[in-house]
């Protein structure tokens, strides 16, 4: 997502108080950070080796998992700029 289109979308935690904002930050991080050690878990784990299907299961599931991370960290981004901006604005 280019830094043009991303400045005229709507941004998803608009109106929201920035404890509500750190909330769903935690729970956005949360999700993917958890699927993504587990899953690095399994592929260094030698206990159960997995099958070519696993692993292209699991790869998929980490590739989502990341792009999630990046969207909630390009969110959290936009989110400081606007209030910095704000912040700046305000006599």
């Amino acid at each position: 997502m280019s830094d043009q289109t991303s400045r005229h979308d709507a941004h998803p935690w608009a109106g929201l108080t920035p404890t509500q904002v750190l909330s769903n930050v935690v729970n956005d991080l949360y999700g993917s950070v958890s699927l993504l050690g587990r899953h690095l878990n399994r592929l260094i784990g030698e206990n159960d080796p997995l099958t070519e299907e696993e692993y292209d299961t699991i790869f998929e599931q980490m590739d989502g998992a990341v792009r999630h991370l990046s969207t909630t960290i390009v969110s959290l981004k936009r989110y400081a700029q606007e209030h910095t901006e704000e912040t700046d604005t305000t006599p």
